[in-house]
């Protein structure tokens, strides 16, 4: 199983601001994580209208004068000062930014990174983001179809050496060059974000992973049946795919009594979670560990970094689904 470290782009845990994110990355790469995340939104409302689909309640876990340093600048950040983490979005929205644009900070950050981009993809949940990006009400009601017609552009971009071009109902562009290209070949891990069964299909057709987000072990064996179904469908070779999830992983110094979240507990207790979680069919989970109790935010961020790669890592050092 592989690991991947949120690398806390959002929020104000440190009072250091972005500086922190990228001392958080630096450490994760030195401790020997796998991938360093960044996640993304370009606004939040003050009173949003969306419920969040990942919260029992639809509550957004950040208050909407939360500071969110853009990923597609912050990547290049952690670019130059890792050496061999890969660097993911998980998730970019991909229909908030033009498809071009979105290639070509991409590749360059490719080039930066030595080829370690990963780019997870998620359609987008808050219309309140879509309405103040100026962008067209029906862009968001057919988000799924947007994100298609926009990854396929983007690996158009990413892989002909001779003049790009794509035709679609959402972008159209012909005979124009788009250079550099990304350093891996044929392009970066493309990684598709979500729950249910359209962001099912779309791994299947469309990625090179599947990137979960907050399952359980008992959801994510469902997904993972679920995946290798349609791939069954879809002629996929389902192996082709890797399995992410992003989890929170809370660490505590003593174990947890009673009822407690998955991921949450003491050293012993997290590794049985991880361990289920592998026999779900998880191949890299993507969490910023913390050390309850060790402190302020910061110290509870680099402490729990250092726990888990202390005790958990070398307990699952290339071991797969079980």
């Amino acid at each position: 199983m592989k690991f991947g470290v949120a690398a806390r782009n959002s929020g104000e845990w440190s009072g250091r601001g972005a500086q922190a994110c990228v001392d958080l990355a630096l450490r994760a790469d030195e401790l020997g994580y796998d991938s360093i995340w960044l996640s993304d939104h370009v606004i939040l409302p003050k009173q949003p209208r969306t419920p969040y689909p990942y919260h029992p309640d639809g509550r957004f876990l950040l208050p909407w004068d939360a500071p969110y340093y853009e990923p597609l600048v912050m990547i290049n950040a952690l670019a130059a000062v890792t050496a061999r983490a890969r660097l993911g979005i998980g998730v970019l929205v991909m229909p908030l930014r033009h498809p071009v644009v979105t290639a070509k900070m991409l590749a360059a950050a490719d080039l930066l990174s030595g080829g370690r981009v990963v780019l997870g993809v998620g359609v987008g949940w808050l219309r309140d983001e879509f309405e103040a990006l100026g962008l067209p009400a029906e862009l968001f009601e057919r988000r799924g179809a947007v994100t298609d017609e926009y990854i396929g552009a983007v690996k158009e971009m990413w892989t002909n050496t001779g003049p790009s071009r794509y035709r679609g109902e959402f972008v159209d562009f012909a005979d124009v060059g788009v250079f550099p290209k990304p350093a891996q070949k044929p392009h970066p891990p493309i990684l598709i974000g979500g729950r249910g069964r359209h962001a099912l299909r779309r791994a299947s057709l469309l990625g090179n992973g599947y990137y979960g987000l907050m399952s359980t072990p008992e959801q994510l064996a469902g997904e993972v049946r679920e995946l290798r179904r349609i791939c069954a469908h879809d002629r996929r070779d389902p192996d082709e795919l890797e399995v992410s999830l992003a989890h929170p992983v809370v660490l505590t110094e003593r174990p947890r009594e009673g009822e407690r979240g998955r991921l949450h507990g003491s050293v012993e207790q997290v590794a049985e979670d991880l361990r289920d979680y592998g026999r779900a069919g998880l191949q890299q989970l993507v969490g910023g560990p913390v050390l309850k109790g060790a402190g302020s935010a910061e110290d509870e961020a680099f402490e729990g970094l250092e726990l888990f790669a202390r005790e958990i890592l070398p307990a699952f050092a290339g071991q797969g689904p079980a």
